[in-house]
């Protein structure tokens, strides 16, 4: 789904803004007006009469629904012609600055924690940034070409949505007792998806521009790594306070790039270094015993349970 963009056009002779229905908030040194315009939610307008330059900014979903949970192109191509008759001219040709693309999928578990145990592959050479307030439902990796955000797609519903609203969103399959996760590109520099070239408003719309961008989204999410995991036992007996701890410390050890074995090695080494007086021989064959004990176990995963891959898939095949 598209959400925030930010496009700008030069007007010509022949157009003639007009900004009758905007609300004017700020002028500026350098030339440059905003104005809002109220939908849903509010847009930015912006307007320099000097360089004759207009910029539109913000989710076309917010300002035409009043949320991003769901999307419909029909929609945002009637958002986007409503705006033209607002502003009395065409904005389909406004060349497109920065804009997100982004899908939403339904995840068995709560969102944080698939956020948390992902990383970047350190030879993508991406920041990871995150804010102490998000609580870990917002985290996000960034280049100087695209910021990569993965978040919990409810949390704005739950906290700033009002209920006639979460009604509504009810009914487009929002279930708040259930957890959404969104992964999205917000494209700093759009150029980077052809060749060097701009993209304009009206590309947004295009299916073969649609699809370069589900193919870049899901390129985008392979430069992170989802966190190996081991497999839970199902049977109670197995998960005793030591067993939990095993897990907990093995898989730790295997996502920082050891294997079991080498997990082992370590427990080991740190037996053998505790001073015979405090443990005899036997005492540490006995700790090395229910070592190999809760390690034989252990069986890694084949695939892990945080890898989104197949859900990421499934949601671009459905847009």
């Amino acid at each position: 789904m598209i959400d925030y963009i930010q496009a700008t056009k030069h007007l010509s002779d022949k157009d003639r803004l007009f900004l009758g229905h905007c609300r004017l908030e700020a002028e500026y040194s350098s030339g440059w007006q905003k104005y809002w315009l109220q939908g849903c939610e509010k847009l930015e307008i912006w307007y320099n009469p000097s360089l004759n330059w207009m910029r539109l900014q913000g989710s076309i979903m917010y300002y035409w629904l009043g949320h991003n949970f769901t999307y419909d192109k029909k929609g945002f191509v009637a958002a986007i012609d409503h705006i033209i008759k607002i502003l009395h001219i065409s904005i389909w040709d406004a060349m497109i600055e920065t804009f997100e693309y982004g899908v939403i999928m339904q995840v068995p578990k709560k969102p944080k924690e698939y956020i948390k145990r992902h990383s970047s592959i350190p030879s993508e050479k991406l920041t990871l940034n995150e804010k102490p307030k998000d609580k870990g439902n917002f985290r996000w990796w960034e280049d100087k070409n695209v910021c990569n955000k993965m978040y919990d797609a409810a949390q704005n519903i739950k906290k700033k949505q009002g209920l006639q609203r979460k009604e509504i969103l009810k009914e487009s399959g929002w279930n708040p007792e259930r957890g959404f996760l969104k992964w999205e590109a917000h494209y700093l520099k759009p150029e980077i998806l052809n060749h060097g070239k701009g993209l304009l408003l009206a590309d947004l719309m295009k299916p073969y521009w649609e699809n370069v961008f589900k193919e870049d989204l899901y390129v985008q999410y392979k430069r992170l790594i989802p966190m190996k995991s081991l497999i839970t036992p199902t049977n109670k007996k197995d998960l005793s306070s030591a067993d939990i701890v095993m897990l907990a410390l093995a898989e730790a050890q295997i996502n920082a790039g050891e294997n079991l074995q080498e997990v082992k090695k370590m427990l080991y080494d740190k037996i053998n270094a505790i001073p015979e007086g405090v443990l005899s021989k036997a005492d540490k064959d006995s700790r090395k015993r229910q070592i190999k004990s809760l390690f034989d176990k252990l069986q890694e995963s084949p695939e892990s349970e945080w890898d989104l891959s197949e859900k990421l898939e499934k949601a671009l095949k459905a847009e």
